[in-house]
């Protein structure tokens, strides 16, 4: 399957996302907390808050994990019972270069040979995908990083240039990639996000 290919695959999949309360659902991202004595977590970088009854998400805070639980039904107000967690590996991020005239770099992480899109967005959502786990970018209004395929080092990296404008600086992007892996299933990654500075 080509890159194309792969980017068609993606964006059909947000067109069969499933929108039902207790919707049993997947994602990857950093856990991040609410400053005490608020006892709230969250996926960095979006809305999504992350609740347990049973689990101690403080263990896991500043950590990449892939979660399994049940979701609220919403894409404004997202939370999500986690059922289980378990800490990953990071699998896309935006370097931390994000002046206004400079390039950011963009980036995702696999296996490979794995075909990768990288893409972002001007806000951020909660969208389910059956199955391929959950796109935290758009879901209108996608804009397209790049698309390659992974190096020999495990990474497939792009850079975008900033214009040197300073009615951006302030402006806070979100990404977000999906890759091939192992040729068969498409695995959206944990989102990152930038603010522009000056």
């Amino acid at each position: 399957m080509n890159v194309l290919s792969i980017v068609s695959c993606c964006l059909a999949l947000v067109g069969t996302a499933q929108v039902a309360s207790g919707q049993r659902v997947s994602l990857r991202g950093k856990v991040d907390q609410v400053p005490p004595p608020r006892q709230e977590f969250f996926v960095d970088g979006t809305s999504t808050l992350l609740r347990s009854p049973t689990i101690d998400l403080g263990r896991f805070v500043g950590e990449q994990v892939e979660i399994d639980g049940y979701w609220n039904g919403s894409s404004m107000r997202p939370w999500v019972d986690v059922r289980t967690i378990a800490s990953v590996r990071q699998s896309f991020a935006i370097g931390d270069k994000r002046s206004i005239g400079g390039d950011a770099h963009v980036a995702a992480f696999g296996n490979p040979g794995e075909p990768a899109f990288l893409g972002g967005a001007l806000q951020s959502t909660f969208v389910p995908i059956a199955g391929d786990g959950t796109l935290f970018i758009g879901p209108q209004g996608i804009l397209p990083f790049g698309a390659g395929r992974i190096d020999a080092t495990g990474k497939f990296e792009v850079t975008v240039p900033i214009p040197n404008d300073r009615a951006l600086v302030g402006l806070t992007v979100y990404g977000q990639a999906a890759i091939l892996a192992g040729g068969t299933t498409i695995l959206l990654t944990n989102p990152d996000w930038m603010t522009i500075t000056k």
